[in-house]
């Protein structure tokens, strides 16, 4: 069983996430912004990271370079998603990036694609 954090500050994206990863046997955390999320990270390290790239006080680009920056953080894969383009941001060092409005399929497929071997099972 995996830890994965969803970071989004709309409730409802995250809240739909968790259940669809609960249901496939994961075990979910939440954060509605970057910076709850690397309280998160620090005090429970998360197999996986999902974040949306815009969010308030700290977006998904800039957690997701923070976490890429720091060496005990940089093996986390993140999966960063938007609405807003359908290309991830330049720069941010994310392991994959999906476009919003997604589907299930697509996001079962990266979450098992980034979940450390070891975590999937």
């Amino acid at each position: 069983m995996a830890t994965i954090l969803i970071v989004d500050d709309e409730g409802p994206i995250r809240d739909f996430l968790a259940m669809l990863l609960e249901d496939a046997g994961h075990h979910t955390l939440r954060a509605i912004h970057g910076a709850d999320a690397l309280k998160q990270i620090e005090a429970e390290r998360p197999d996986l990271v999902i974040a949306d790239v815009m969010m308030p006080v700290l977006n998904g680009t800039e957690l997701c370079r923070r976490l890429k920056a720091a060496p005990q953080t940089r093996p986390i894969p993140v999966i960063l998603m938007s609405a807003a383009g359908l290309h991830p941001p330049e720069g941010a060092g994310a392991d994959a990036f999906i476009a919003k409005p997604f589907e299930l399929t697509e996001m079962e497929a990266l979450v098992q694609r980034w979940l450390p071997a070891q975590a999937a099972s």
